[in-house]
């Protein structure tokens, strides 16, 4: 006869509960060891990505540096320096040269009385001076006589002529005086250095 003997003493209920959870937290710990190695792969992917990006960035960055001291190298040297000093001559000049009609006209009519109004205005350019035609009127002789005064004692003005002078019809059916006169303009040239 074979007689069996069991030592094993009886499970408690703690471990039977444990036992049969063992089961799900190892599976939901596989899960979630799964997704942690898959985020760290992906993080990982991220940081070579970015760090080669950011080397590349900082190697162009020093090229670029270079290329900018070589750049200033170049440019001071002597001859370089004339024709850096001789462009900002020339464009210092153009930009003296330019002209503006609107300025024209402002100082044209604050140099008019009230009751003058500008009818016509013309520029033109002779040899290296700027002519400028002037038609205007007004309700008087004197209103108009005003603006002749006052434009032969602008600063801006100079060599004021009278082309022509009469009276003209208004369509109001009353009578209005028209001057037309020239002058040479020598007013400060418009520019950014001038305004």
């Amino acid at each position: 006869m074979k007689i069996t003997l069991n030592l094993s003493s009886a499970p408690s209920p703690r471990e039977r509960y444990a036992l049969a959870w063992a089961v799900p937290v190892a599976l939901v710990a596989l899960v979630g060891l799964g997704l942690l190695s898959n985020s760290s792969l992906t993080s990982w992917r991220n940081y070579r990505k970015y760090h080669g990006a950011l080397a590349e960035a900082e190697s162009q960055e020093a090229r670029l540096r270079q290329r900018q001291i070589t750049l200033e190298r170049e440019l001071s040297r002597p001859e370089f320096s004339a024709i850096y000093r001789d462009t900002q001559f020339i464009n210092s000049l153009i930009e003296r040269r330019q002209f503006s009609v609107a300025e024209l006209t402002q100082k044209v009519t604050q140099l008019m009385p009230v009751s003058v109004h500008l009818v016509g205005l013309a520029l033109s350019h002779q040899e290296h001076e700027r002519v400028v035609r002037f038609t205007v009127a007004g309700d008087k002789q004197e209103a108009v006589e005003t603006f002749l005064v006052n434009l032969e004692d602008s600063p801006g003005f100079e060599q004021v002529q009278i082309l022509n002078q009469g009276e003209e019809q208004t369509e109001a059916g009353g009578v209005q005086v028209v001057l037309t006169c020239s002058a040479r303009y020598a007013g400060p040239e418009s520019g950014p250095g001038n305004q």
